[in-house]
C-alpha cells in the first residue's frame, strides 16, 4: 500500500515538473520577444512536439534566417514548412500559423499552398490587417492584379500607414493605370487627399485635380494636409489648377465667378496654411506689419506699415499676395493708399512681380509722403506670355546704399483686379 502511494505521488510530482518545464520552454523559448538561439529553438521543439506555439516559433526563426545560414536554401525552406504545418495542425484555428505556413510555403516555391493558406487566414480573421496586407501581396507577386486590389482596398481603408505604400505598389504593378489605382481607395475625403496628393508627386496633376475636386467644401477643412496639398501643386508650377482648387476650398465659389484678388479690403481672416492665394505677411526689421481694425477705408481692416525710424529701410516680401492671371492677359489692379506724418526718401511702391523670379513687371507711384487722406493708386500691366500667377507686393527699395530713415506709417486697402 505504502509502494502505491509512493509510486502515484512520484507520477504527480513527475506531471507537476513536466508541466511546469513545458510552461517555462513555452512562455520563454516560444516567446517571438526573447532573444533565443536557433538551437535552443530546435532542441526545445523536439523534446515538445506537441507544443504548436513551439513549432511555430521554430518556422518562423527558420523563415527569418533566410539568406543568413549557411543551410541550403531548400533544407530551411522545408524544415520551416514542415514546422509550420505542425503548428497549424496542432492548432487549426489560429489564423497566425497560417500566415506563417503561408511564407514557408511561398519560401519552398509553393505559391498554390501559400494563398489557401492565407485564404483560410483571412476566414478565421477577416479584420486582421496584417493577413489582408500579405493576402494582397502575394495574389500581386503572382500576377493576379485585380484579386489584389479587393484585398489591397481594405488594407487601405483600415491602415492610412500604409495607404502610401498600397498607392505605390498599385502604381507601378500597373503601370500607372488611374482608374484601378482609384477604385482601390476609399471615397473618405482623407483618403482622397492622399490619392490626390500622391498623383500629384507622379505628375499626373489633371488626375490630382479631379481626385481632390470631388472632395466635399466643407470636409476639406477637416483634412490634415490640406496646405501641404495646395503647396506640393504650386511647387510643381501648377498655379492655374492651385488657383481654381483654392479659390473653391478657401472662397467658396467656382473660379471666376467673383473678383480675381482675394481679401482685398483685409476683411477675411488668413489661415497660415491655406495663404497660398492671401495675404501673406511676415516679419520685417525696418517696420510693424499688421492688418489693424478701425483705421479702413471700407469694411473693418487695413493694412497698417508703422515705420522703425531706421536707417535704409528695405520692404520684399513682407506683404505680398499671389494672385492667378491668364498668359498675355492685360490687367488692372486698384488699390488705395493712405499716409500719417510719412518721412521717406523711397516711399512704399505696389509692384507686380514674376512669382518665379520675382522680376517687376509693373510698379506703382510710391505712396504719397506726408499726411493724407486715401488715394486711388492704378498699376496696369500685362501678365507674361508663359505665366499663370503674379505677386502683388509691397516693397520699398533704396535707390542706394545708404538712405535716410523713415519714419511714420502708410495704410493700404481695397485691392482689386480686373482684366480688360
Amino acid at each position: 500500500m505504502r509502494c502505491l502511494w509512493f509510486g502515484s505521488a512520484l507520477i504527480l510530482f513527475v506531471g507537476v515538473i513536466g508541466f511546469t518545464l513545458l510552461w517555462f520552454v513555452t512562455s520563454v523559448v516560444a516567446n517571438p520577444k526573447m532573444q533565443v538561439h536557433l538551437s535552443t529553438i530546435e532542441s526545445a521543439a523536439s523534446y515538445f512536439p506537441n507544443s504548436a506555439k513551439l513549432q511555430a516559433r521554430l518556422a518562423a526563426k527558420l523563415v527569418e534566417r533566410g539568406a543568413e545560414t549557411v543551410e541550403s536554401h531548400e533544407s530551411l525552406a522545408e524544415r520551416a514548412f514542415r514546422h509550420s504545418l505542425r503548428a497549424v495542425q496542432l492548432s487549426p484555428k489560429n489564423h497566425e500559423y497560417r500566415l506563417l505556413l503561408a511564407a514557408a510555403a511561398e519560401l519552398r516555391g509553393e505559391m498554390a499552398i501559400a494563398e489557401d493558406s492565407l485564404r483560410e487566414a483571412v476566414k478565421l480573421a477577416p479584420g486582421d490587417v496584417h493577413a489582408r496586407w500579405q493576402m494582397a501581396n502575394l495574389l500581386l507577386r503572382e500576377g493576379k492584379i485585380e484579386e489584389s486590389l479587393v484585398e489591397f482596398r481594405v488594407v487601405a481603408a483600415s491602415d492610412q500607414l500604409r495607404l502610401p505604400i498600397v498607392m505605390s505598389l498599385i502604381w507601378q504593378a500597373t503601370k500607372g493605370n488611374f482608374e484601378m489605382l482609384d477604385r482601390t481607395i476609399s471615397q473618405e475625403p482623407q483618403a482622397r487627399l492622399a490619392l490626390a496628393r500622391f498623383l500629384a508627386e507622379q505628375a499626373q496633376f489633371d488626375a490630382s485635380a479631379r481626385v481632390f475636386g470631388q472632395i466635399d467644401r466643407e470636409s476639406r477643412f477637416q483634412l490634415d494636409g490640406l496646405g501641404h496639398f495646395f503647396d506640393l501643386m504650386l511647387s510643381a508650377g501648377q498655379w492655374q489648377w492651385t488657383g481654381k482648387l483654392w479659390r473653391e476650398t478657401v472662397a467658396g465659389e467656382k473660379y471666376g465667378d467673383k473678383e480675381l484678388f482675394w481679401n482685398g479690403s483685409f476683411d477675411q481672416p488668413v489661415t497660415k496654411s491655406l495663404a497660398q492665394f492671401d495675404w501673406q505677411l511676415n516679419h520685417s526689421n525696418f517696420a510693424r506689419l499688421e492688418v489693424a481694425a478701425g483705421k479702413a477705408r471700407t469694411g473693418q481692416n487695413a493694412l497698417t506699415i508703422a515705420y522703425q525710424g531706421r536707417d535704409t529701410t528695405r520692404l520684399d516680401g513682407e506683404a505680398q499676395h499671389p494672385v492667378t492671371v491668364q498668359p498675355g492677359g492685360k490687367y488692372r489692379l486698384e488699390f488705395f493708399a493712405k499716409s500719417e506724418e510719412l518721412v521717406t526718401p523711397d516711399g512704399p511702391r505696389v509692384e507686380i512681380l514674376r512669382v518665379d523670379n520675382r522680376a517687376v513687371i509693373a510698379s506703382s507711384a510710391p505712396a504719397p509722403a506726408g499726411s493724407s487722406d486715401w488715394e486711388r493708386m492704378v498699376v496696369e500691366f500685362t501678365a507674361p506670355a508663359n505665366a499663370y500667377a503674379v505677386t502683388v507686393a509691397v516693397r520699398q527699395t533704396p535707390q542706394f546704399s545708404y538712405a535716410e530713415p523713415t519714419f511714420g506709417l502708410v495704410r493700404f486697402d481695397d485691392f482689386s483686379l480686373t482684366i480688360q
